[in-house]
């Protein structure tokens, strides 16, 4: 058992939306005794989330403390919930810490609590703490556990099913294609028999995306002539587009989905990653709003009849054994390729954070705090 357990906080104020080392300082502090209903957990990987500068500025993460909304990693080393035992690898949230207390009775850090299909599923009250099994433990490292298995395969898989069945007849465009869920869900419309073009920033990561994924084409977003080149890569309309970045890029590609199409909105990249936050006063907007369907935008998509699904991916969770079946079946035969960056180390964490929003970088960014086998 340790006695001390080290964190990084958010020391110094954002200025000017520019996230720097000097915004994180380490603290240690003594590792609490557990009360009945309480577990000890070692932080084994933490998720990177694009929105961790966005809840800094916001107030969400607040100066001196640190962001306990991350999807983790860890394996139980003490407890005194009858939820978790020791040596349980399990998912959920936490801060930047190598050990966090958790209690299954506690619900979601910033999100909604999830219904109760989802608690009686995970024995907990929320949607992301629950114990791995352990065959899949066995199977696949911790990067790919949070990353396949975590929200971002996760909402790959659910949100092309909602917006499914995608068939071979069936033109598929994919934001973000080297990105979480982007590189996820741009595989598993093609392994439907898909024609599937995704989109990225710059000629050697599309050139990377169609030979790593085997798509039919991946178009670099920023190009001049971006608008010729999406007609005539699909010269008789989109009928799926698979979207996390919301902006201009929405609006531009929402002009050639066909009627009858379907569209999966998921994310709001383009506001998140931009040089300048929007966090003016003022109501947080819609999740739909947030995620780039402005009024015009779901004006056309009406008058075109299109499917919109615009949703938090804690909505399928209990049906989460399935995914998780059927996502391995793709992973064990080849056919699904994990794509994850991870920085290693603890120590590492401040960095990593901060070239988040400051370097290109494929699938889910994550941090190793203690290696699988300690």
């Amino acid at each position: 058992m340790p006695e001390t357990l080290k964190k990084w906080v958010y020391a110094k104020p954002i200025e000017d939306d520019t996230l720097r080392p000097e915004q994180f300082a380490l603290v240690e502090t003594a590792v609490p005794e557990l009360s009945e209903g309480e577990a000890l957990v070692r932080v084994k990987l933490v998720n990177i989330h694009s929105s961790t500068r966005a809840r800094m500025v916001r107030g969400l993460t607040a100066i001196g403390q640190t962001d306990f909304s991350n999807y983790a990693c860890g394996e139980v080393i003490a407890s005194r919930d009858p939820a978790f035992k020791e040596g349980d690898v399990i998912a959920c949230q936490a801060g930047w810490q190598d050990y966090q207390v958790i209690r299954s009775q506690d619900g979601p850090v910033h999100y909604a609590s999830p219904h109760e299909l989802v608690k009686a599923l995970n024995g907990t009250n929320s949607q992301w703490c629950y114990v791995f099994r352990p065959a899949m433990v066995k199977m696949w490292p911790t990067e790919v556990l949070m990353e396949m298995f975590g929200t971002s395969g996760m909402t790959a898989y659910f949100g092309l099913r909602e917006c499914g069945p995608i068939m071979p007849r069936d033109r598929v465009a994919v934001a973000g294609a080297t990105g979480s869920v982007g590189s996820i869900a741009a595989q598993l419309a093609k392994l439907a028999g898909a024609y599937v073009v995704g989109f990225a920033g710059g000629t050697e990561r599309c050139r990377w995306v169609v030979e790593t994924f085997g798509l039919d084409g991946c178009l670099d977003y920023r190009a001049d002539d971006f608008d010729a080149q999406l007609k005539a890569a699909f010269p008789t309309g989109i009928d799926v587009f698979s979207d996390g970045i919301g902006g201009v890029l929405t609006d531009t590609v929402t002009r050639e989905i066909n009627r009858d199409g379907r569209h999966m909105a998921y994310g709001s990249a383009a506001a998140l990653y931009a040089e300048r936050l929007d966090m003016g006063p003022g109501e947080r907007p819609s999740l739909r709003r947030a995620f780039g369907l402005t009024d015009e935008i779901e004006a056309r998509l009406k008058q075109r009849n299109v499917k919109v699904e615009a949703w938090i991916v804690d909505a399928f969770y209990h049906e989460r054994l399935k995914a998780e079946d059927d996502l391995s079946r793709l992973l064990i035969s080849g056919a699904l390729k994990p794509v994850n960056t991870v920085a290693e180390g603890f120590e590492s964490l401040p960095q990593a954070i901060v070239d988040l929003y400051r370097t290109g970088r494929s699938g889910k960014l994550q941090v190793r705090f203690h290696p699988d086998k300690v």
